[in-house]
């Protein structure tokens, strides 16, 4: 288990440069099982893409990107929020985050959001091979997303997914979820068939081309043009 008493662990495995690190999710909870990834968060001086090693995935965010969520009332930042533990972290950042947090009345926009970028999971098996990780984690992604803002728009407590899928009824997606990394294909097909019955939307895109996606989904859901470009 890794906690932040023993961040020495991780700390060796994170690039420079960094500001500030927190763990989150399972390990920081205390609820990770053995075969849970650690999630750590890097504070980048400039924007930087997300990596992994081994177990270890690090997500990086600026300062200021971080503060914008937090004053939208991202989930992510409530995440940080209620439950990152800090390994490094001598400016008090995650301080500055919950001053900064403002908790959105609904998160319908979100879901709104997630169902927007249903068409980015239109895939034929010969795309996905060419992306097997990026496929299969975009559309974890999208359903996780899209189960934590039900979740607490219906009063959640916590991001750990056994409280979230018990609450919402949705028990038989653990087993879905849990495939997708190292399943193929079929595993990703299974995903994409349980988040169209999740979110009553179909994972086509009328446009054809995922660049003419793009461009009609510009002015209107930030959260897609963030995706389609990953």
């Amino acid at each position: 288990m890794f906690t932040a008493d023993n961040a020495q662990r991780i700390l060796p495995l994170v690039r420079s440069p960094f500001r500030t690190l927190f763990l989150y999710g399972s390990h920081a909870r205390g609820d990770a099982e053995d075969t849970s990834d650690v999630d750590i968060l890097q504070v980048t001086p400039v924007h930087t893409a997300p990596y992994a090693v081994g177990p270890v995935n690090v997500t990086c965010y600026t300062l200021d990107q971080l503060l914008r969520l937090a004053r939208r009332g991202s989930l992510f930042a409530r995440h940080l929020v209620e439950e990152a533990l800090p390994l490094a972290d001598p400016q008090n950042l995650l301080g500055a985050l919950k001053a900064a947090y403002v908790a959105p009345q609904s998160y319908r926009g979100v879901m709104d959001e997630v169902c927007g970028c249903a068409p980015l999971l239109d895939v034929q098996e010969s795309q996905f091979n060419e992306n097997v990780d990026g496929f299969s984690s975009l559309v974890g992604y999208l359903a996780r997303t899209y189960l934590y803002a039900s979740a607490f728009d219906q009063g959640a407590r916590s991001f750990a997914m056994g409280h979230v899928l018990q609450l919402l009824g949705q028990d038989r997606a653990k087993p879905i979820l849990s495939r997708i990394r190292h399943h193929g294909f079929r595993a990703f097909t299974q995903a994409r068939c349980f988040f169209e019955e999740l979110t009553g939307t179909t994972c086509r895109r009328v446009e054809g081309s995922l660049e003419a996606f793009i461009v009609n989904a510009s002015s209107r859901n930030e959260l897609a043009m963030v995706l389609a470009g990953c």
